[in-house]
């Protein structure tokens, strides 16, 4: 019997000093993440991020940057809102309809955002998009918003070249059809080799996983370093500015003219 309790006695000590470490870890991590929040280049008002979605919208385009900011949401205690918005409240679904999502918001009952994300789609679906008045009126009603910053992801950027608001600013879009958004928008300055590209009020952003490097910037920018590496690192994910981009085989490249590719 006075083994037993030798064991038991050993057995709870044991116990409240793992308590005792997992406590002490917690508190070291919570102290860890109360000093990174309160860095200089820390968000002291929750920033307002919207994410425009539309039918056949590429759906890497906008679930890498709401991962992101979902990721800041976290750290920063909340100092991150995202949510969708739509032209209606209909369902709509990703390109090749694998995801259906409904919009949280309507382009006309929104409120007021930070951040305005545009992602791409595949260039029928653009070239449809970007002669509809709807759209273009929505960019330029949001681009009058002097707090209203509008990041596009991949071919998201030929809906803000349509509009105008970049003419004469410096942009990038997919590199796969790099060479016609020079040819249709001959006043913008088409930077390639980029992830993406800070003109002020817009970002643009090249091919599809770009838009993680730009929400990242987004977050460096606004919460400090330190949270953007933190992210960068939970996602396993290489920031990048800067990358060469990719050839496609045999020369190919987006036209307009049926090639016989």
């Amino acid at each position: 019997m006075k083994y037993i309790l030798i064991v038991i006695y050993i057995f709870t000590y044991s116990l409240n000093l793992i308590a005792q470490k997992n406590n002490s870890h917690k508190i070291s991590h919570d102290k860890v993440m109360d000093s990174l929040t309160r860095s200089k280049n820390k968000v002291t008002e929750t920033k307002k991020i919207a994410v425009l979605i539309y039918q056949d919208a590429v759906l890497q385009d906008f679930s890498g940057p709401i991962e992101v900011f979902s990721k800041a949401r976290k750290l920063t205690r909340g100092k991150y809102e995202v949510f969708t918005v739509g032209l209606d409240t209909m369902m709509i679904g990703t390109e090749n309809d694998f995801v259906k999502l409904k919009p949280d918001f309507t382009i006309q009952n929104m409120p007021d955002v930070d951040y305005l994300i545009i992602p791409g789609a595949s260039m029928p679906v653009i070239n449809d998009l970007v002669v509809n008045d709807t759209f273009t009126n929505f960019i330029l009603k949001m681009n009058a918003k002097q707090k209203t910053k509008i990041v596009s992801i991949c071919t998201g950027s030929y809906l803000l070249a349509r509009t105008g608001v970049l003419t004469n600013k410096k942009a990038t879009t997919h590199y796969f059809v790099a060479d016609d958004f020079a040819k249709q928008y001959p006043k913008i300055k088409l930077i390639k080799n980029v992830r993406y590209v800070d003109e002020g009020g817009f970002i643009t952003s090249s091919g599809v996983t770009s838009g993680i490097d730009a929400t990242l910037y987004i977050v460096g920018k606004e919460n400090g370093e330190k949270i953007k590496q933190m992210i960068s690192r939970a996602l396993q994910y290489k920031f990048h500015e800067k990358e060469e981009w990719p050839v496609a085989p045999n020369g190919m490249k987006y036209s307009r003219v049926p090639t016989n590719y």
